[in-house]
């Protein structure tokens, strides 16, 4: 027999036995009905404060959850923040990268274009000047330095005393 039926067996047993007790007749004194009543307002109290125990504890798991909710969520909002901010800088790099490159190109670009450039007036220099005389110079003119700037008369180019070259400081080729 498992252990569960014998229990089964000795309850009934127990019933059954009690059940030929006759019952002892209650007193109906005063001091026993004050005692009743004192012991069924304590058992009252004492159920009502456990209950009220229950009902703050379940309040203060219940508050303890909605915390660990609300920081799981700001957790979570923080994360999606994060890759979101991760995502933004890894988008701005690559388009600094780019731009570097093509900063990169441009500078060749342009290195190229001065390396022609000054092929060109070397060539032209020495067209002009003949191979040993590689300086550029500003052709003076008798114009006042106020006038230097402006257009030239044209008395200044019927007689050929119009500035021919204008410098702005570069100046040797």
């Amino acid at each position: 027999m498992k252990f569960s039926n014998r229990l089964l067996v000795a309850a009934l047993a127990a019933v059954m036995g009690f059940s030929f007790v006759s019952p002892i007749a209650a007193r109906a004194d005063g001091a026993a009905s004050t005692r009743n009543i004192i012991f069924g307002a304590a058992a009252i109290g004492g159920t009502l404060l456990i209950i009220n125990h229950n009902k703050k504890v379940h309040q203060k798991y219940a508050e303890y959850d909605r915390r660990q909710a609300e920081t799981a969520y700001e957790r979570n909002q923080a994360q999606a923040a994060y890759a979101s901010q991760r995502q933004a800088y890894l988008n701005e790099a690559a388009l600094v990268s780019d731009l570097k490159h093509e900063v990169a190109y441009q500078h060749i670009a342009v290195a190229q274009r001065d390396k022609q450039i000054a092929s060109l007036k070397h060539s032209l220099i020495v067209a002009k000047y003949g191979r040993d005389n590689r300086t550029a110079f500003v052709q003076r003119t008798s114009r006042p330095t106020s006038v230097r700037n402006a257009p030239p008369r044209r008395a200044d180019v019927a007689n050929g005393t119009a500035p021919q070259a204008v410098s702005y400081g570069w100046g040797s080729y």
